[in-house]
């Protein structure tokens, strides 16, 4: 199968290999010539999408077929029911099956999932799991992050349900208002109606599938531990990143089947060219003081832009005029116009406006499956426990399942003077206020002294990521702990750390103030992505973890491009 080296090789061929008799199926030969029968599904991004059986799934990049193989795709292909505008009305193989079938999670209640305000998804994943064992939490829990992250900067393409399995209904809903899964929710008792779905139940253990809207099995896991749900998320990232059609990535392969199949769609008829890929970001317009941009463009009967001429109605700086033109003429992607099947010559009215995006830069990037080296920190210096007076801390009043936002219960003021001020003051108050955080360069088994406490630096070594503040140091409920390390790049780099705490967390890195939040929660996958300028050389990070009651301890991964 052709792998090109701008997509990950993982994902150049995604098989699942859960072995069922194979029934009659086309041939199919990828472009290195090696055969293989399977059923065509859908087009996904840059992918072809198939069914050897129904559990196995396969995606074969656009350009590894021939144009009379993608053609020949397109017709098997041409009457199954287009994705729907709305959810509610999905016709897929997987989708159609969900409403009606599932319920969300409002105020801590399961009610009827109403589907009608989002559009059918590209992607669904199944998430199996039981309320009696340890490793379902572990993995429900971890997805939180993801999902909402994924759902944030890819609105629209994946929706994921969870299907319970060897519980009762009243534990079916304990777990799902335990973890506040902001996802869907099968109803349990009508869950042999999710017909594809259902075939994938395990008899143990926690599982995720992900699923074509049209049945096709493209990703499978079990999901015993961290390190498992760490594969699995980045796994679905560069997935859903290699669909994006908004990625460079997917155009050339886009562009290879819209030539083979334009022509046999449009044998009698006439269509206008079709841009496969857009150069100029909308998010990035405002920023740079563009409003619109609008051009009359050339295209050629090869698909190449050969003349663009910016409209008088372009809102910009002149000093952009003649980058944006030079960008769309040598980096726009077109599928070339068609009269009564033949290529043909012809114009183009581009526009484009601002768009604001509801993720943050970092979360864009951390999905974007552009982030593959990970940066080893094998251990931390900690300093803990420091003792916090029981009222420097906050209860949790609620969580809001679809966008995580935390509401913290203010103490009122009392004769005591108790405030939300004093609260915080922990969080907010350190022993190294006025030299400043550069100067924290801490020695194993070095002593700090601490508000009359003589407490000493430890080492606490990382298990896949996960540093646990608890045990190795006989902590305590209500106190505060540092942990500090050191990293070293060969030059300048632009990294994000995937970072999860229980509890607040606040950030230094080389002495500055990165990342800051007052939370009560969990330690889970990648709950928050800071940014982080390294310098050439070495570098210092400082972590402050403030615990409240339980378990005490951070989850962490580095990642850069």
């Amino acid at each position: 199968m052709f792998r090109p080296r701008c997509l990950p090789r993982a994902l150049c061929a995604l098989v699942l290999t859960l072995a069922i008799s194979l029934r009659a199926a086309p041939e199919w030969r990828d472009a290195q010539g090696t055969a293989f029968k399977a059923d065509p599904v859908e087009i996904l991004g840059p992918f072809a999408a198939f069914k050897s059986s129904a559990t196995n799934g396969r995606l074969v990049l656009l350009r590894g077929l021939n144009d009379d193989d993608c053609r020949r795709f397109f017709d098997a292909t041409r009457n199954r029911p287009r994705r729907a505008a709305s959810f509610a009305d999905a016709q897929g193989e997987v989708t159609r099956d969900l409403p009606g079938h599932v319920l969300r999670l409002v105020n801590g209640q399961l009610v009827p999932a109403d589907l009608r305000g989002q559009p059918e998804p590209q992607l669904v994943v199944a998430l199996y799991g039981t309320h009696n064992n340890g490793e379902s939490w572990l993995m429900l829990n971890n997805f939180t992050a993801l999902y909402r992250r994924i759902t944030a900067v890819y609105p629209g393409v994946v929706e994921a349900v969870f299907l319970g399995y060897g519980h009762k209904e009243s534990e079916h809903r304990n777990i799902a208002a335990g973890v506040w899964m902001p996802w869907l929710v099968a109803d349990f008792s009508a869950q042999s109606s999710l017909r594809v779905l259902s075939r994938f139940t395990p008899s143990e253990a926690a599982s995720a599938v992900v699923f074509s809207r049209d049945g096709a099995p493209l990703l499978a896991a079990r999901i015993d531990d961290l390190a498992g749900c760490r594969k699995f998320a980045d796994e679905l990232t560069n997935l859903v990143g290699a669909i994006n059609e908004t990625n460079p990535r997917t155009w050339p392969d886009r562009a290879h089947y819209a030539a083979a199949t334009r022509p046999l769609l449009h044998a009698h008829d006439d269509a206008a060219p079709e841009l496969i890929g857009n150069p100029i970001r909308p998010e990035g317009l405002r920023p740079n003081g563009i409003e619109r941009v609008a051009a009359h463009m050339t295209v050629d009967a090869q698909g190449a832009v050969t003349a663009v001429e910016l409209s008088p109605d372009s809102v910009l700086p002149p000093t952009f005029r003649a980058p944006l033109v030079e960008t769309l003429r040598r980096h726009a992607v077109f599928a070339p116009a068609i009269h009564n099947g033949t290529p043909v010559a012809s114009t183009f009215d581009y526009v484009v406006t601002p768009a604001e995006s509801a993720a943050s830069a970092a979360d864009v990037m951390w999905v974007s499956g552009n982030l593959r080296r990970d940066i080893a920190i094998d251990s931390w210096l900690v300093l803990s426990p420091v003792p916090v007076d029981k009222e420097d801390f906050s209860e949790v009043k609620s969580v809001d399942p679809l966008t995580g936002k935390v509401t913290l219960t203010s103490f009122e003021v009392t004769a005591n003077g108790l405030s939300r001020k004093k609260q915080m003051n922990a969080f907010h108050t350190d022993w190294f206020t006025a030299a400043g955080a550069a100067s924290v360069h801490p020695a194993e088994s070095a002593t700090q002294e601490i508000d009359g406490n003589a407490i000493k630096w430890r080492r606490v070594k990382s298990v896949d990521g996960y540093i646990d503040l608890q045990a190795p140091l006989n902590a305590r409920d209500y106190c505060i702990g540092y942990a500090w390390t050191e990293i070293d790049v060969p030059a300048d780099t632009e990294a994000y750390l995937g970072i999860g705490s229980d509890d607040g967390l606040k950030i230094w890195l080389n002495g500055a103030l990165v990342h800051d939040k007052w939370v009560r929660r969990l330690s889970r996958l990648d709950d928050d992505v800071v940014p982080l300028k390294l310098k050439a050389g070495r570098n210092t990070l400082l972590m402050k973890i403030q615990n409240a009651i339980g378990d005490w301890s951070f989850v962490y991964r580095l990642r850069t491009r």
